[in-house]
This record gives C-alpha cells, structure tokens and sequence, in this order.
C-alpha cells in the first residue's frame, strides 16, 4: 500500500521528488524515483508485504521489460508467484510487486485479469515505448491522471499533480454540481477539468506517442455462475464466500486489525477473521467513542454498544478511538487531506479510528465496506422496493404524490424521507432509481450556484448514462445495485476511506468486494436480497446462528454526526463568513446571496439543505487549498 506517481514525456528532473513529498503521507517507510527514456515513476512505500529493501519501487521485472510503480495488494500473488517458478521465474524477495513485475512482463496486461485484489499502478514497456496505467475492478485505489503539453502525468492523489505545470486547474462545473447533489463527483469527473479519475477496472494505454486508448478488464472469477436453488444453498454459498475473501485478505507481513461498528457486515469480516487466525487476541478491532448530540433529528442510532456487545460474543480486544466534538470544525484538514470536496463528515471518523489503530501499530484494518451494496442494505432500497405500491399508478396521481410530499416538516426524520422517497415520483423509473441517490432537488440548489455551474448537465443525466449501459433484463434493485457499486461505493466511500486512512498510513482492505463474493452476489435474485423492509436477507440466513440476533436483528445505521445541529451553529458561522469576506466568490461557483439565503431557509426549517450547504463548505476549501486560487 503506497503512493504512485509519474509520467510520460519531457519534465523537469526535481518533479518526480516533489509529488512524493506532496503525497508523502501514503508512504511513511521509504520512497524512490526512476526515469527511464520517457517514463519518469515515482513511489512511496508502505511496507506491507515484504518488509525487506527487495520490495522496494519503482521495481523492473528480472528481465527488464516492464518497471512498475504499484499501490495496493495482490492476495492472490503466491498461486501466481508458483505458476512463474513452474514457467522458470526465479524471485529476490517474497513480496507481490516482484510477482506482479514478472507476470506483466510476460503477459502484458491481459495480466490484468489475474489478479485478485485492491491496486492502482503504472507500468512503462520502455522496448516497446509503451505506458499503462490501470485500476482495480472495485475502484478501492484512487488513480488520477492528467494530460500537459509536455505529456501526461499521474498519481495517487489530486495534490501531487499541483506540483505538475500544465494542467487544467479551472472548475468543472458539471463535476461541481454533483458534489453538491450527490456529495461526490461519479465517473471520471474531479473537481478540476483538467484531472480526471482512471475508471474502476480500466486500463489507459499511450503507445508510441499516441494514446491514451481505453481497455475494460475484469478479474477472473472462482467459480462459474450457477442458478441459486433454495434458501440453504444460499446460505451455504454466503458462508462460503464470505469465508474466502476475509482469508485471502489476511495476507501481510504485519498485524491485521479491523473496523468494528457492531453491525452485520464488520461483525461478519470479524468474524471469519477470527476463525481463519485461530485466536481473537489476534484480531484488534476499533470503534468509536459515542458522539453527543447524535439521533433525533439525524435519524442515527449509536453504535458503540452494538461494538462492545460483538466484541464481547467474538472475544476480540475492542479498541475505542478518541473523538473531540470539536474536530469537526477542523474542514480544512480533511478537506486537504481527502483530495476531492467529498461533503461527508463520515471522514472524520475514518480518521480518528485509522489514527488510533496506527497509534497501536496496526496499518491494516478489515473493512465491512460493501454487504450493504452488494447485497442491499440501504434505506433507499426499501424505498424502491416501496414503489411495487405505487409506482405503477398514473403519471397525475404520480405527480400528486410528488406535491404532497413537498409539504411535508423538513425537520422531521419521517418528513425528510417520504418526501425524498417521492420528490421524483411523476419521472420515468430510472430516473426515479437515480433520484434517490440525490441529497436535494435541483430546484433548491440552482440559485446557490453561479450561471455557469447552472447551466451545466444534471448530476442525475450521469447516473442514467451508466444505467442505460445495463441490459433491459436488469430489475430495478439490480440497476440500483449497480448505481451503488460504481459510483456511492467506488466515487464515494472507498475514495474517502483511502484518503483518511493513508493520511495516518494504515491500508483498509475490503473483503466484500472479492471477486468471486461479487460474483455470488450478482447472481442472487432479488428476494434474497431486500425482502420487504428486510435488507441483507441472504447474510441474515447465512449468519443466523453465527452472529447473535441483537448483531443481526439491530437498527441500521452508520457512523452519525450531528451535522443539522451544525449546520445551525458553527458551519452556518463560517458559510456566514465565507460570505462577508468574498470567498464564496473567489472561486466563481456560487451565487454568495444564494447561498444565504438557502442557509436561512434550512435554518429556518424550510428546507432540508444541511448537506448541499457541508458541500459548499467543502467545495470553498478545496478551490482555495488546491485550486487555482491556491
């Protein structure tokens, strides 16, 4: 687990240096530069696997066909590692680089497809002047990537291509308004036109010059898809697979901890890694401390009793990591640390407990990241399942529903969610599946924004264009589904994750998106999936009897904040400021009165704004931290 960086044409010799140390943080226990003809990589290091200096980076295959700068883990890279010894590679040290040097030498990147697990990398072929670069297929490592007139460049983070001259630094209005209306910017969207995402399971190719051209890869999978027979079949294939992925993800050189929220999908991975290391004391988990101020009108459940009580039934040492309320005020810090205005204040608590496990000398925490969008676990799927009531009515009694709605107490949980359920209950069905991951109607943002940012596409016409890439047999969940794993979880969740935790170096590892429990997943039908108001339903069958009823038969929730207390106290205070000095229109995206008068009307509980107005919050120190204003 590391930082990347590099290019590919003529630089200044100092520039691989400076985005090290711009993303220094990724790699607290070395780093090296190489340039080869062209290709200039850089690395910094984590040490993981192989804690030796053999595992150091950039690294060149034995043969010196490939050099490649890497991020993440292999956890399959031992089978790989013993195809190679059978075929005549011969190994300096015991890590997966050296394995991913030799099989991308001798295959290239069909190699890509082999591999099972979390990574961002580059690879430059100098005998064939031919450059890659490629993301895993979940999208759990961040890659970006811009083009120069000098040629393009790439890193792990945003901050690291600031030290590149070139790039494109004025904002991408149509990237501006999804942060605003989904809190995270889908696809390849960043903040900035000239910074783009490398796409979860694609690789970019530059050859002789000319690129970059687009492959699509996706990691080979176990088994072959089956039709799913009866209940017990599901639940054996569950614990299975469950099973699997948390093994293969123990692989390090170091100790393995875990995240632990009480729930059933970190309750789960702790679960199986405590069956597969054979004794709990192994298995640190951390949770939160409890937050004040947190349910009520936030609709949020506390979690830290739910932790405790896990812990207690797995026997694992439960650590809980500090939380001063007052963190919270700190935005620019995790602001400049999440590289992207993600308005989420889920990033303070990634940090604080990655901070706390790196204080205990855990840098690898297990992840219950995914169960819910692989197997549907959110409020907004019971929401869809809803529609079977009411979708199907007319488009004026439609429309109707959709204008009651719009009457109801913002400030009331009950009230902010039926009228979220139907804000776009008169719209065709995709677009009423993609107006669910919606904070706000675009009517009530529009006059927060500046005319450019306006007038730019609808962050509900990106989501629809990767619905319309799916085949018509697709259910409505399974579209949902989909939405869920390109985007919520890969644009959003994973990306703020990997932000905070590298910030304290530690690796999050997720065991729920293995490939062959992805698999599993998406061949399920739907009923076993979101049953009702029942979410989960195939993990409640696999894990009853496993886990105890109060684990699997608790409220959903996450880690909560009291973000509409805020919003009323110190985050207004400083939109109010931001306003009085002239930074809401330093960076040309706001209207600043707009942007008043929506914070009056959601303190005034008319209007339910609290996040659009964290992501103006978000969005004022991004420009100003990394910027063109910078």
């Amino acid at each position: 687990m590391c930082g990347i960086a590099g290019y590919l044409g003529a630089f200044e010799p100092d520039l691989l240096a400076r985005m090290n140390r711009a993303q220094g943080h990724r790699g607290p226990d070395g780093s090296g530069e190489r340039v080869d003809g062209a290709a200039g990589l850089a690395h910094v290091r984590l040490s993981i696997l192989d804690l030796s200096g053999a595992a150091a980076q950039p690294m060149a295959s034995s043969d010196g066909r490939v050099l490649v700068s890497f991020n993440g883990e292999i956890y399959n890279f031992r089978e790989l590692r013993r195809a190679l010894e059978l075929a005549g590679s011969v190994f300096r040290g015991s890590g997966d680089t050296e394995v991913l040097a030799e099989l991308l030498a001798r295959e290239g990147v069909a190699a890509l497809s082999r591999l099972n697990g979390i990574f961002a990398l580059a690879a430059w072929f100098p005998a064939e002047r031919r450059f890659v670069l490629a993301r895993d297929a979940a999208g759990v490592k961040p890659l970006y990537w811009a083009s120069t007139p000098a040629g393009p460049v790439f890193a792990s983070e945003i901050k690291a291509l600031r030290e590149v001259p070139g790039v494109d630094w004025s904002p991408d209005a149509d990237a501006v308004r999804c942060y605003m209306s989904l809190l995270y910017a889908p696809g390849e969207l960043t903040p900035v036109r000239g910074v783009r995402k490398v796409l979860p399971g694609q690789a970019l190719e530059w050859r002789d010059g000319a690129g970059p051209s687009r492959l699509a890869f996706a990691p080979r999978r176990g088994t072959p898809a089956q039709s799913v027979a009866s209940a017990r079949q599901v639940a054996e294939e569950a614990r299975h697979y469950l099973g699997q992925a948390v093994s293969r993800q123990l692989v390090a050189d170091v100790e393995v901890g875990g995240f632990l929220s009480g729930g059933v999908d970190s309750t789960a991975v702790a679960h199986y890694a405590v069956r597969a290391l054979g004794d709990p004391a192994r298995y640190p988990c951390f949770t939160l401390a409890p937050l004040q101020g947190v349910g009520g009108e936030e609709g949020f459940v506390d979690d830290h009793p739910y932790a405790v009580q896990a812990a207690t039934a797995l026997g694992v040492p439960l650590h809980v990591a500090p939380f001063a309320a007052e963190a919270v005020e700190d935005l620019d810090f995790v602001v400049r640390q999440l590289d992207e205005p993600t308005a989420d204040l889920a990033p303070f608590t990634t940090h604080a407990i990655c901070r706390a496990a790196r204080a205990r000398g855990i840098k690898v925490l297990l992840s219950g990241a995914g169960g819910d969008d692989l197997f549907s676990g959110y409020r907004r799927h019971r929401a869809l399942d809803s529609e079977r009531w009411w979708g199907w009515w007319p488009r004026p009694l439609r429309g109707a529903l959709r204008t009651f709605s719009g009457r109801l107490d913002p400030a009331s949980v009950t009230g902010r969610r039926l009228s979220k359920l139907f804000r776009y209950a008169d719209a065709s069905a995709d677009e009423r599946l993609a107006g669910y991951f919606l904070w706000t109607h675009d009517d009530v943002l529009a006059p927060a924004l500046s005319p450019a940012v306006r007038g730019a596409r609808r962050p509900v016409e990106a989501l629809l264009a990767s619905l319309a890439a799916l085949p018509a047999s697709a259910t409505p969940l399974g579209r949902m589904l989909h939405l869920e794993k390109a985007h919520f979880l890969a644009d959003h969740n994973l990306n703020y994750t990997d932000k905070m935790a590298m910030a304290c170096g530690v690796e999050v590892r997720v065991p729920f998106l293995d490939p062959d429990l992805v698999a599993f997943s998406e061949r399920l039908p739907d009923r076993f999936k979101q049953r009702g108001s029942e979410g989960k339903y195939a993990l409640r069958l696999a894990l009853r009897g496993v886990l105890p009823d109060a684990v699997l038969d608790r409220p959903k929730t996450g880690f909560g904040f009291p973000l509409r207390g805020l919003m009323r106290g110190p985050y207004a205070a400083r939109l109010r400021a931001a306003a009085a000095d002239g930074r809401l229109d330093a960076a040309g995206i706001f209207d600043r009165e707009g942007v008043l008068r929506l914070l009056e009307a959601d303190v005034r509980g008319e209007v339910d704004a609290a996040f659009p107005l964290l992501a103006v919050l978000f969005l004022e120190s991004w420009f100003r931290q990394h910027g063109p204003l910078r």
